[in-house]
């Protein structure tokens, strides 16, 4: 009652063969949490060329994991995404997630000799959001968001809305309340990009 692994398996949908994998793992624990490689993905895009990921989930502990994957594009780079999450007390919790690209870049134009302009558009993403049960009412929580710039955004975002939302908020706030009153200390940060020109932000 451990588990169930099967060899030369075939997945069908309707009698179609869909996935083949040479040996399935699956767990059969109530509430499974194994350390393993994730499916690998392939794929092709007109802007990145031919694309392969393949990444990693750790289970450390009751309490924490983390995950890592990496995306090679054969026009563009590595794209590096990692997720750490964890459960320190029964009331403090944090998820931290980082997105990456080491770029290339592409050519934009020429120079007066005919020598190629590339523009490297790589940068980094990232994002904490944590909270935390101070004990006697008290009541802590934080948001942290950082661009490295719009244009890194615009150029490997997978969604139409982020690659107009050319904004990054961040807010933490400690907070305590009473009967009638309440209490809190609150610190915000707001960067709003003017462009995608480098710094071009206020």
């Amino acid at each position: 009652n451990q588990r169930a692994i099967g060899y030369h398996s075939v997945f069908r949908l309707r009698g179609l063969p869909l996935f083949y994998s040479p040996a399935f793992y699956k767990s059969l624990k109530k509430e499974p949490r194994t350390s393993g490689f994730l499916t690998p993905n392939i794929g092709h895009s007109s802007l990145r060329g031919y694309m392969f990921g393949l990444g990693y989930y750790w289970a450390i502990n009751r309490s924490y994991d983390a995950m890592y994957r990496a995306q090679i594009f054969t026009l563009r780079g590595v794209a590096h995404t990692f997720d750490f999450r964890g459960k320190v007390t029964p009331g403090t919790d944090f998820n931290f997630s980082l997105y990456g690209v080491n770029d290339k870049g592409v050519q934009i134009g020429t120079n007066a000799n005919g020598t190629p302009i590339i523009q490297k558009q790589g940068g980094v993403l990232f994002s904490f959001d944590g909270k935390s049960d101070l004990g006697n009412g008290w009541l802590a929580r934080g948001q942290v968001n950082y661009l490295s710039s719009f244009l890194f955004r615009q150029s490997f975002t997978e969604s139409f809305n982020e690659s107009i939302f050319s904004e990054s908020h961040s807010v933490g706030y400690i907070t305590k309340h009473w009967d009638s009153y309440g209490f809190f200390v609150v610190a915000d940060r707001d960067v709003e990009f003017q462009s995608v020109a480098p710094d071009d932000k206020v």
